[in-house]
């Protein structure tokens, strides 16, 4: 397994060729990771792509023109050999193409990029799907970055003052809101904030930016025990969902802050791919970009 690095004046990011995942957001200034470092008794993963389903799909399956097919939970990209195509001191683009193994998943011919690109203290990251199939291509994407935080003192709040709040029932989306989570104070984040596995925004606004502040150990301190505050900005571009997500486990030490374009199936489905709530499609040919951002402030 190859790790590849980009680096500036103020971060070093590592991103694996497994699952092009994320594994490391360090600050070069007293060397603190800003990222869950995939703790396998608790949770194994740092910051996966998913790809082409986000969350689950109800029994793990699906039917595309009258045949049944099976994916696990957000999908098969995430535990992948990705390619290196471009690298610089500041960019990364790993690519995935569809093959035997994923046709037999999923019945469509695709070419997915992701690219990660350092600027100061920002991480750009941008999906490029391509439909290179003759037929339209129904998908979902979505990213799940995930942070050391600190549970004692630990909110977010976000660029908009409110959001219809979407709950699962055990794997699956109720498809009506549930009501509206108020961000016009920070929200303190608590662990029965994920007694039901999550919390679901809809994403309104063409950029929707969610904003995790929690406590870091102080590397400018001679004292071990003092802390300051930091500040994570997640931005995404037209997103669809915005979730929210950790452990009901006192060791679960991370926020993850996920942009989604799509979504779990609903409790409703009918399992139809094209009928599936939240997905994307692309018609033969074309390419879309799905954009978000990290700051680390």
């Amino acid at each position: 397994m190859n790790d590849y690095k980009i680096t500036n004046k103020f971060l070093t990011v590592t991103v694996t060729e497994t699952g092009a995942e994320l594994t490391s957001v360090k600050a070069n200034n007293g060397g603190y990771e800003y990222l869950w470092q995939a703790d396998p008794k608790i949770w194994k993963r740092h910051a996966p792509i998913l790809f082409p389903n986000v969350g689950r799909l109800k029994d793990d399956s699906y039917t595309f023109n009258g045949v049944k097919y099976h994916l696990p939970q957000h999908g098969f990209a995430r535990d992948m050999k990705w390619d290196l195509i471009d690298k610089s001191s500041s960019k990364l683009i790993f690519q995935l193409e569809s093959n035997e193994d994923t046709l037999s998943k999923y019945p469509f011919k695709f070419v997915l990029q992701a690219v990660y690109e350092l600027k100061n203290f920002e991480l750009k990251v941008n999906y490029i799907v391509k439909n290179t199939d003759n037929k339209k291509m129904i998908f979902s994407i979505g990213g799940h970055p995930a942070f050391n935080a600190n549970f004692k003192n630990t909110s977010i709040s976000a660029n908009q003052r409110e959001f219809d709040r979407y709950t699962l029932n055990g794997n699956y989306l109720n498809p009506s809101p549930i009501g509206k989570i108020n961000f016009s104070y920070a929200h303190k984040i608590s662990r029965s904030d994920f007694l039901n596995d999550a919390l679901i925004l809809k994403a309104d606004k063409d950029l929707t930016e969610l904003f995790l502040q929690t406590n870091v150990p102080d590397s400018e301190s001679d004292e071990k025990q003092l802390e300051r505050s930091t500040r994570i900005a997640v931005a995404g571009k037209n997103l669809k969902f915005f979730c929210i997500w950790s452990k009901n486990d006192e060791k679960a030490d991370f926020v993850a802050i996920e942009p989604w374009w799509g979504v779990a199936d609903t409790i409703n489905s009918n399992q139809r791919l094209e009928n599936k709530f939240g997905s994307n499609s692309l018609s033969a040919g074309q390419k879309e970009n799905f954009e978000y951002s990290m700051s680390f402030l």
